[in-house]
């Protein structure tokens, strides 16, 4: 099957936004989703409302990674994604990932890692 890369320039706010960079951020957050989900690390509680509105880096102080990437991260991205907002220029979020899965189990480690590796690269490049 052949895949088409859809590439649409748009004004945006006094800028243009390529929409191809929308939509394989799309994509490597689907996978990021798939990843939490096979490694078992996607079924936990909602944060407190108190929870989300942490100041702290990854919201480190009220909840634990795995909680920040599904319930802070992702559901920060989909709204922007859908109406074509600009998107943050770098992104330096494999490290913590690192960090925090340095106990964990080594396969579950390295699929967030590396989904998230590539969430990074995506939103590093111009």
């Amino acid at each position: 099957m052949m895949r088409y890369s859809m590439l649409a320039i748009l004004p945006f706010f006094g800028r243009e936004i390529r929409l191809d960079k929308h939509h394989k951020l799309a994509d490597l957050l689907l996978n990021l989703e798939k990843v939490m989900r096979q490694v078992n690390v996607w079924d936990m509680p909602i944060p407190s409302e108190e929870a989300l509105t942490s100041k702290e880096p990854f919201c480190i102080d009220t909840m634990n990674f795995d909680q920040w990437l599904r319930y802070v991260m992702l559901e920060k991205f989909k709204p922007m994604l859908a109406s074509g907002q600009s998107l943050p220029s770098s992104s330096c979020i494999a490290p913590m990932a690192q960090e925090f899965y340095r106990t964990q189990d080594e396969l579950a480690k390295q699929a967030i890692v590396s989904a998230l590796e590539a969430i990074d690269a995506c939103l590093n490049q111009d």
